[in-house]
């Protein structure tokens, strides 16, 4: 019994240490000047996307194509509010969601099982098939 608690403060002490170890690299990688430029390199990269994505956009938006697509989309989204398929994806939907919650109910019990003290071992799962 002596043996066993040394053996655990000795593991408890090397994951401290470990933790400890972790943090700093952590800390110095962080504060490192590499890590810096890079996070200063990529802030620039993406304001400077954002900017000639949001004038692509503008300009996009401003052509009579832009225009006419948006009308037919403006359609087109009416359409499917009134049609049936709406109704029939949003059913195919809870359809699917309920398959999934039963499956993960399963998955939760079989858990909860192994975790109860004193339980009997589950039997081995069926072989895949081929």
């Amino acid at each position: 019994m002596a043996e066993e608690k040394s053996t655990t403060s000795t593991i408890t002490e090397e994951l401290s240490k470990m933790g400890k170890l972790v943090a700093q690299a952590v800390q110095s990688a962080w504060e490192s000047e590499d890590r810096k430029k890079l996070e200063a390199e990529v802030t620039e990269g993406l304001r400077k996307i954002s900017e000639e994505m949001a004038e692509a956009a503008r300009k996009a938006a401003e052509s009579d194509a832009a225009r006419q697509l948006k009308t037919q989309a403006v359609k087109v989204a009416e359409e499917v509010k009134e049609s049936d398929v709406t109704a029939e994806i949003r059913k195919g939907l809870i359809a699917g969601l309920e398959v999934i919650n039963q499956a993960l109910g399963k998955l939760v019990e079989r858990l909860e099982v192994k975790k109860e003290p004193g339980s009997a071992a589950e039997p081995p799962a069926e072989p895949p098939a081929q």
